[in-house]
């Protein structure tokens, strides 16, 4: 079972400082606007990762919604408190159904089903942090980072048609990061690294510099199979 995640599971993300029910009231029974103005138009490939604008972020002030967050705020992170943001990019994606490839579809996500209070949105790609006993049962890590797009069909999770243009914003810091949004739902923010070509054995041998280990989409669907 996908259990929220509250910051003090297994002494992971210790560190969090305020409360979700007392330091907004973005949280209202109405739904939240999310319209604003498209700021560049991205190849496809480069867009199935981001946050969705209007999806809210814990930061120092509270709840933010990602598309006013500026490089230079302070974030809650996951397991390394307060960081600051080092850089914001905004991308928009065409959303018209006949332009968006069914793979660039939004995955909606039901209130509460990965730690959110509200129903909300994620570009498919967007890695998820999640935490379940199965993970740790099959892969030997109760924290695994999955694709959004992976959760298809768990709790109602589901892909949807955009029906118009959604600006997608992507968040990064000076390392790996994953931050609060909407609640306890955890979204993994890499930070911007060149690659470089290493070998297969020198691969298994070094392992990722990641500090989260993400699954593989068959890896991730099996997880989620095992969680139903």
């Amino acid at each position: 079972m996908l259990n929220g995640l509250t910051g003090t599971i297994g002494n992971r993300g210790a560190y969090f400082p305020f409360s979700f029910a007392d330091r907004s009231n973005l949280f209202a029974g109405e739904a939240i606007d999310t319209t604003v103005h498209a700021l560049g138009q991205n190849d496809f490939g480069t867009l199935g990762t981001g946050l969705i604008a209007g999806t809210l972020v814990a930061t120092d002030l509270g709840w933010q919604p990602v598309q006013d967050l500026r490089a230079g705020d302070r974030v809650v992170t996951f397991d390394n408190g307060m960081q600051v943001l080092h850089s914001v990019r905004v991308s928009s994606l065409w959303t018209a159904q006949a332009e968006a490839p069914r793979k660039l579809w939004p995955m909606q996500v039901p209130a509460r089903a990965l730690g959110n209070r509200t129903e909300m949105r994620l570009m498919p790609e967007q890695a998820v942090l999640i935490e379940s006993d199965q993970a740790e049962e099959l892969y030997g890590d109760p924290f695994l980072l999955v694709s959004a797009g992976t959760l298809e069909g768990y709790k109602e999770i589901t892909r949807v048609p955009p029906q118009r243009e959604v600006t997608v914003v992507t968040l990064q810091f000076q390392g790996d990061e994953v931050v609060y949004v909407n609640g306890t739902l955890l979204a993994h923010c890499p930070a911007p690294r060149i690659e470089t070509v290493r070998s297969a054995e020198e691969m298994m041998m070094t392992g990722s510099d990641s500090l989260y280990q993400r699954l593989t989409d068959p890896q991730a669907r099996r997880l989620v199979a095992a969680m139903q």
